[in-house]
């Protein structure tokens, strides 16, 4: 089962365990003043109940210099709350795209200078994600169920996670078990005692009260 948020559809036993979450995304044009070929590196803007994520797609590729501007959750209604459970991406949360559209023009001020003249969004989507709770996906042969395996509730990282835990799990189909262990977090692997606990909320998702962040010097 590769399935992530929609698993406990396709095994019962797995719901509450792992549970669906609408994502919002947006791609935006950059604006005149942002080098066309795109930004230098990734960013990440948290904030207390929540975050957005920003990543440029690079010279050569379809849409090059387009920013992706990813999150905003809390800014649902109820902070999201909604957003949990959902199943359906052909829709969106209205309240969350308007937000995400307007994040390139707050976040760059002025140096963004003046939109595309073609608009500067130039798509919006939403996504299903699986969420655990303890925060980290589900690897291996599902206890108890000889033949069964899984790799999925990747907290909404999967572009990251699931190429090598396609290959982990691959190594242990193939009775490749110790090579397979190498491969990934003990954190990941599921268990007995894993699939005990339910959902409860995401975690790793806020900025503890007590945290000092560090100044970045300006580039």
């Amino acid at each position: 089962m590769a399935t992530n948020g929609y698993t406990a559809k396709l095994w019962p036993a797995l719901q509450g365990v792992i549970v669906p979450l609408r994502g919002h995304a947006t791609a935006h044009r950059p604006g005149s003043g942002l080098p066309k070929e795109g930004l230098p590196r990734t960013y990440s803007f948290i904030y207390e109940d929540g975050y957005e994520y920003m990543v440029s797609r690079r010279p050569g590729s379809t849409g090059e210099g387009d920013i992706i501007i990813g999150g905003g959750l809390t800014i649902g209604a109820e902070q999201g709350l909604y957003e949990y459970g959902t199943t359906d991406d052909t829709a969106a949360d209205p309240i969350i795209i308007d937000y995400l559209k307007e994040t390139t023009t707050r976040y760059f001020g002025r140096n963004w200078g003046n939109d595309d003249p073609t608009g500067r969004i130039k798509q919006e989507w939403t996504g299903i994600m699986g969420y655990s709770a303890d925060g980290f996906p589900f690897v291996g042969q599902v206890p108890g169920e000889n033949g069964l395996y899984i790799a999925a509730s990747f907290q909404g990282s999967g572009m990251v996670l699931c190429f090598d835990t396609a290959r982990t799990l691959a190594l242990l189909m193939n009775d490749e078990a110790e090579s397979a262990k190498k491969m990934l977090p003990e954190c990941f692997w599921i268990t007995e005692e894993r699939l005990k606990h339910t959902f409860t909320g995401r975690l790793h998702t806020k900025v503890p009260k007590d945290l000092k962040l560090k100044e970045q010097p300006d580039d």
